[in-house]
């Protein structure tokens, strides 16, 4: 399940059974209230009936003053007790009270007996809400993976092509030093980076980590890029070794996206300049800047007429699965600022 797909199936059953047990609750209010109600009658019953022969064991007797004390009628304060009629008698009545160590006790049990019915309930019903929630999302993921894999068989269906223009293109490389061929590889080359982009949007794998050497990773990435862009200048610094355990795959396309997206929104004959410290990459150019950074890496989003807009929404996605941090700094027309920091990997 991909992390959208998480993303609205968490949604989906928080909001379904959190209504549901919220519904629960209230039934379960109105449920104590009846239950004490009727503990209260069945209590006041017993207290009738053992007025009659005053030998009921768990109830203390006493005989009081009437003084317009309501008879037959239970009071609660930490004890329960009631006042019952004696025959023949104008001025006392008897007092019956029940304990108050004893009717907490019976009160607990009450509450403990609604509160485990209250949690098999909720168990049932998170099964339920889990059960609704899957098949109603069911034809959305059905759609999703349809795209999916639409998209798959067309990247899969332009290797072929892909292949046979650089397998001519060296042939003819071979026979003529021309600056067209070295342009038209260099749009190949481009096409690839797309091509793998496009793959990493779909990536759905579990990530498989390795040591990396990061310093040589950077320096293969910087060469690739810059075949692709010979008119940008790129600087590589590394002020300390830098090596980690992560996906080398991932992080590739991390520092592809954002090497490509420094040197493709560069100014002419501008600079992108790589440095590595203890924890961290930090990748700066000299091009347009990015106007709107809270928005930059949403999906499609772009400011340029140039690209898809989903380079930085790729570089999002992956560093939050490989637990890098991400952040940018931008100023337009002064240049853009990426930090990577490995802390957390």
């Amino acid at each position: 399940m991909k992390n959208y797909e998480k993303e609205s199936f968490i949604k989906n059953l928080l909001l379904f059974f959190g209504l549901l047990e919220v519904m629960l609750m209230l039934l379960f209010v109105e449920l104590y209230r009846t239950n004490k109600e009727q503990y209260n009658k069945a209590l006041l019953s017993k207290m009738q009936l053992c007025s009659y022969s005053m030998e009921c064991k768990e109830f203390v007797f006493d005989i009081v003053t009437q003084e317009n004390k309501a008879l037959n009628t239970l009071y609660e304060n930490q004890d329960a007790y009631a006042f019952f009629y004696i025959p023949q008698s104008q001025k006392y009545c008897i007092k019956i009270l029940y304990p108050q160590t004893q009717l907490q006790y019976d009160k607990i049990k009450i509450r403990q007996g609604l509160w485990i019915e209250f949690m098999v309930v909720s168990l049932i019903l998170l099964l339920l809400a889990i059960f609704m929630t899957l098949y109603t999302l069911r034809p959305i993921r059905k759609a999703l993976l349809l795209n999916d894999e639409f998209i798959k068989d067309i990247l899969h269906d332009f290797n072929t092509p892909i292949t046979s223009i650089l397998i001519n293109l060296d042939m003819l490389k071979e026979e003529s030093q021309s600056d067209t061929i070295e342009r038209l590889l260099r749009s190949v080359d481009t096409i690839l980076l797309l091509q793998n982009n496009l793959k990493s949007f779909l990536h759905n794998s579990k990530s498989q980590k390795s040591d990396i050497n990061i310093h040589k990773l950077l320096t293969n990435r910087i060469e690739y890029i810059q075949n692709i862009y010979p008119n940008i200048t790129f600087e590589f610094h590394s002020e300390a070794p830098l090596s980690y355990p992560t996906n080398e795959e991932l992080l590739t396309r991390i520092i592809d996206n954002l090497l490509s997206n420094a040197a493709k929104y560069n100014h002419a004959r501008g600079k992108v300049i790589t440095t590595i410290t203890h924890h961290r990459i930090t990748i700066e150019d000299t091009g347009k800047g990015i106007e709107n950074i809270q928005k930059a890496t949403q999906r499609y989003y772009k400011e340029q007429g140039r690209g898809v807009g989903l380079g930085l929404h790729i570089v999002d996605k992956l560093t939050q699965e490989l637990h890098i941090k991400f952040s940018i700094q931008s100023t337009l027309g002064v240049g853009t600022k990426v930090v990577l920091e490995f802390q957390n990997v």
